[in-house]
């Protein structure tokens, strides 16, 4: 199949699409979403992007933080639409000529088809010409490219020179060691499975700079419904910065994110939740039913959420999806069952024996370290947790087979301090790594609370107020860090104001 469409070519990993012979006056970023930043060719800094157009000029750099998007649109009409967590460079935007460099990431071209014109989009290891047609093209983490054609014809050009020709509704990859075989196009389904694998991966590196993390912290806060910043001493006698809000990225979605700057690193941690429907203006509202519902199923519950700590360089990541709520006192497993259970309307714990008791549980879970999978489940609707299918050769969120089968995995928890809130959560794996969760609470000077701190009120006003002289702190440790750590310090209060803390 391959052999008939092969022919020599002259370029190194080159997208090459046909524009037209029309007056020319270069390329401008017409519409963004997100945080979307332009690093100059004259310039080694990365700016958000703040108003539009924004034209660009040769040796101009875009790049797309997590969930956002760009149009670069051409004089003829033609455009260029970036996904998010890419970036490209203009390299070229003449009469003759327009060149993209995609360094990562995915773009989608539309083309117009008039013949006078060459547009080029490089990439590592791809060539394509094109004379008006509507394609997609990404680069992924290991440096493979992946080329989709919807319209027209598309040459590929591999390093080596080789070239194929694909028609509509065909699909070509290639690898550092060349082209791939053209096939037809995947189903929807797969397709948004594969790319959804793709975002996680990206976004599971959580390797942005500090400086980057702030640049977007800085746009998400002026619409934040929460906000709280306090200094204090953790556990360790160093001082930090604690920086943390609650926004809203989408009308049925909220975010909380938490900032902890010390002296000589910066670490941080965000919490994405996906609701069942729209959130309502007072947020609080549907924060309260994150822990469940007593008699009937709460009004709002998460679908999926995922979470995500960092240094900058190392990362834990948390995934669930196939939220539902489920009365777990009347599912048939008598472990399950809840006796008593804080009901935010009366601000006290309430007995709730043989009522029903609904709780979110999620059918598929993931729980990656460095961007790996380290365990998971699947269910089908459950009812309980007694009943998930541990993963073993797929991967849980995209159902993508793992290189090779996971090891077993063990849990101890101990108290190691005396008298001291301290937990240390330790897994074991079978292949000889590791996760250590030290959890602390601590006050603002860095004091561990005692058992003694919370020996009066379990709830209500006086339980909350004392809750708000502590902060939580959590340390993980993980044999994939190579002696590094991630350290988050959360203070509770805009935790308690939003209603995760009851």
């Amino acid at each position: 199949m391959m052999s008939h469409r092969r022919a020599a070519a002259g370029f190194l990993a080159v997208v090459l699409c046909a524009l037209p012979a029309a007056a020319w006056a270069g390329a401008s970023l017409t519409k963004i979403s997100g945080l979307v930043e332009l690093k100059r060719a004259s310039s080694d800094r990365w700016d958000p992007i703040t108003s539009l157009p924004q034209s660009l000029s040769a040796g101009d750099s875009v790049r797309t933080g997590a969930r956002a998007t760009a149009t670069l649109t051409f004089d003829d009409g033609s455009k260029v639409e970036l996904g998010s967590s890419a970036s490209f460079t203009l390299e070229e935007a003449s009469a003759a000529r327009s060149a993209l460099k995609l360094g990562f990431g995915a773009l989608k071209a539309f083309v117009h088809k008039l013949a006078s014109r060459q547009f080029q989009v490089r990439t590592p290891t791809a060539v394509c010409s094109v004379r008006g047609t509507e394609f997609r093209v990404e680069v992924l983490r290991d440096g493979r490219t992946i080329v989709d054609l919807y319209k027209g014809l598309l040459g590929v050009e591999d390093h080596k020179g080789q070239q194929v020709l694909l028609h509509p509704d065909e699909r070509v990859q290639i690898g550092l060691g060349g082209l791939g075989e053209p096939g037809r196009l995947p189903s929807q389904a797969s397709e948004d499975r594969r790319r959804f694998h793709a975002l996680m991966q990206r976004e599971m590196a959580l390797d942005l700079s500090k400086e980057q993390v702030l640049t977007a912290a800085i746009e998400e806060v002026k619409t934040a419904d929460f906000e709280q910043g306090k200094s204090l001493i953790d556990a360790f006698g160093h001082r930090v910065r604690v920086e943390e809000y609650i926004v809203r990225p989408q009308a049925d979605q909220f975010k909380l994110v938490v900032l902890d700057q010390r002296q000589s690193r910066f670490d941080y941690f965000y919490y994405l939740g996906q609701f069942n429907q729209a959130l309502p203006t007072d947020l609080t509202i549907a924060l309260r039913q994150l822990g469940g519902s007593v008699d009937s199923a709460p009004d709002y519950w998460l679908t999926s959420y995922q979470t995500g700590r960092s240094n900058t360089v190392d990362s834990v990541v948390e995934l669930a999806q196939g939220g539902h709520p489920v009365d777990v006192s009347h599912n048939g497993v008598a472990q399950d069952a809840v006796g008593s259970f804080f009901d935010p309307t009366l601000d006290k714990y309430v007995d709730v024996s043989g009522r029903k008791v609904y709780q979110t549980l999620f059918d598929d879970y993931g729980f990656y370290v460095e961007g790996k999978l380290k365990y998971g489940w699947t269910g089908n609707n459950l009812q309980s947790y007694t009943k998930i299918t541990a993963a073993t050769t797929n991967d849980p969120i995209t159902g993508a087979l793992l290189p090779q089968a996971l090891p077993a995995r063990s849990v101890s928890t101990t108290f190691p301090d005396a008298g001291f809130i301290h937990q240390v959560v330790y897994e074991s794996y079978s292949d000889g790594t590791f996760t250590r969760w030290d959890n602390f609470l601590i006050d603002d000077q860095g004091r561990v609370a005692t058992a003694a701190d919370f020996s009066g009120a379990t709830a209500g006003p006086s339980y909350e107020q004392n809750l708000l002289r502590f902060n939580y702190e959590q340390v993980v440790t993980a044999s994939e860090f190579q002696g590094r750590k991630i350290d988050l310090v959360v203070a509770p209060k805009i935790l308690v104001q939003a209603g995760l803390i009851q």
